[in-house]
Order: C-alpha cells, then structure tokens, then sequence
C-alpha cells in the first residue's frame, strides 16, 4: 500500500522531532525546497497530528501512536459504536430463525411441491435451501461450459458448505473438461474437497439437499423460467436414485478415457446417437457442444474409421466394438 507521506515529509518529520527549534529557512535548506513548501508540508503535518504549534514560530513533533490516537479516535468510537448496532439487529434477526425453521417444516409437509417463477426467486430458494443443509448436496449439471460469473459465485458458497462439513456431490457433462474456466473450476471444488464426476449424458439439471428436499428446472431448456421444489419424500427418493445412477455411471475428470485410436466416453456417446439416428444439431444439445465442435469430433470420427457416411461410420464403430 503506498504511504501518504513522500520522503520530504518524513525528512521534515524527522527534522522537527530532532531539533524543534529550526527555522523555516534552514529547513528549506536543509530539505532542498522553499520555504512556501516547507510551511504547506508542515501544516499537512499538523492536520494529521503529528506535529503541533505550541507559539508563533514554535512547534513539537508527537509520537506516531499520540497522533493517531488523537486523529482516529473519534473515527474508531464511530466503528465500534456501528459493530455493536450490527451485532445487535444480527441478534435481532437471528431470533426468528426457530420461527423460520418451524414454518419451512410445515411448509414442506403442506406443500409437497413449490413451484419458483424468476432466476432471482430461484436463487434465493437455493440460497436457504443450501444454509439449512447438514448432511449433502448432490448437483446434476448439463450443458457443458458454465460462465465465468456462475464459475466465481459457487466457489464461496461450495467451500462455505465444506467448511460446514456438508458433503458436495457434482455430476458434469463431459464436455465441461474442454472449457477452461468450467475444467479450473471442477479441480478447485475437488481439491477443496467436494467429489466431481463427469458423463457423457445427463438428463437434466437437479439439486438434492440432504436426500430430502430436490430443485428441477421447470423447463430443461429455459432455466430461466423457474424452478419446482419437491418435498414429496417418494418423489425425492426417485430423483436421489436417478442421480445415484448416473453418478454410478459417471466417472472423475481426472481419468483417462482414450486409448490411441479408440473413442473417448464423449466419443461414443456421440457415435450412440449418431447410431440413434439424431442430427447433428440435437446430439450437440446433448453433450453440451457447440455444433460446430459436434460437428468437428464427427468428421475425426469418420476419418479415423475411414468412413465416407454416417451410415457407414455407424456400421464400422459396431464392427471394432466401439458402440454395442
């Protein structure tokens, strides 16, 4: 942090601590600035407490603690008086937090689904659901690359739930590992602790809380619409399956999937629905690909089976045993 004092300053700080007695004109002397200059450090000296005119043409240089408690003590009074106002209405605030909790119990066990209209109502259910959490949170994420913003605001909220010892379970697309910020951001949660696992396939995005609570999109394709909370426990139960599946299925970022010339998991996964008769454009929704990327990885696909047709890359990948 740079100091607000130059070295003319401190010089003149020192000078005056040393001999109190100098005259303007020795100090500019000595400084190697006027005298104007000297009489406007001085006074910037004075306003900061640090020096004090005791006569006309006399003055005593203070301690740097004196000056300070002398300056910022009135400031300090003033910051700790606001702690304890904050400390008072957090006390305040946290009073209701049985009410809160009682009310969301009944709330859950009236209401076996809430549906959420709006991102940002959406993401302050997310946020209560995450801070009453004790046990897990299990996260099922399509789409492959997530944005920078989304990227730096979970990575507080997940290391806060770690920190709490609540286990983190995170299910991405394949994909994900080719997009820098995404790729960075599943190595952070795994070093902080948080287990992740990437599939070719996912069926949609979900969040679990504590096995007891779920959070779908009320449309895969628009998050932004909403989302439904389900309380209902069998409902719940099925949702925690179908992640257990997939997680099951799934495997660490870290490991290795390719073997020379033969298909990653990402790789079959696109020759499977190739075989499955999708086009180009609804295989990239898939995986989570641009369908310029689908349509690269197809095209290395087929030169590598030295196919000339989808047909013919299809029946190929069957006869090497790359696709059942």
């Amino acid at each position: 942090m740079q100091s607000i004092f130059d070295r003319v300053d401190v010089e003149l700080y020192r000078a005056e601590v040393q001999r109190p007695r100098y005259t303007d004109e020795e100090l500019a002397k000595s400084l190697g600035v006027t005298v104007g200059e000297v009489r406007e450090r001085r006074s910037r000296l004075a306003a900061m407490r640090l020096l004090e005119q005791v006569e006309h043409d006399a003055w005593i240089a203070r301690s740097p603690h004196a000056a300070a408690d002398a300056l910022l003590a009135d400031e300090e009074e003033e910051i700790e008086r606001r702690r304890r106002d904050v400390s008072r209405r957090r006390e305040e605030l946290l009073a209701l937090t049985a009410d809160y909790l009682d009310a969301r119990r009944l709330r859950s066990s009236t209401g076996l689904v809430e549906v959420l209209h709006g991102v940002e109502t959406v993401r302050v259910t997310v946020t209560e659901l995450a801070a009453l959490c004790t046990r897990g949170v299990d996260a099922m994420v399509p789409g492959g690359a997530q944005s920078e913003a989304a990227v730096r605001a979970a990575l507080p909220v997940d290391q806060a739930l770690l920190d709490r010892g609540v286990a983190l379970r995170s299910l991405f697309l394949e994909s994900a590992r080719s997009h820098p910020a995404t790729n960075r951001y599943l190595k952070e949660l795994s070093r902080a602790g948080g287990q992740v696992r990437t599939s070719t396939l996912l069926p949609t995005r979900m969040l679990l809380y504590d096995g007891e609570t779920a959070v779908v999109p009320l449309n895969a394709q628009d998050t932004a619409q909403g989302a439904v909370v389900v309380h209902d426990r069998p409902l719940v139960n099925l949702l925690s399956d179908l992640f257990n599946l997939y997680w099951a299925q799934a495997r660490p970022p870290e490991s290795t999937a390719s073997d020379g010339e033969r298909p990653n998991e990402l790789e079959r996964a696109i020759l499977r629905l190739m075989a499955a008769g999708q086009l180009d454009e609804a295989i990239s929704r898939q995986i989570g690909l641009s369908v310029r990327t689908t349509r690269r990885i197809i095209s290395d696909l087929a030169a590598r089976l030295g196919a000339n047709s989808r047909f013919q890359a299809g029946v190929r990948a069957v006869a090497r045993g790359w696709i059942g």
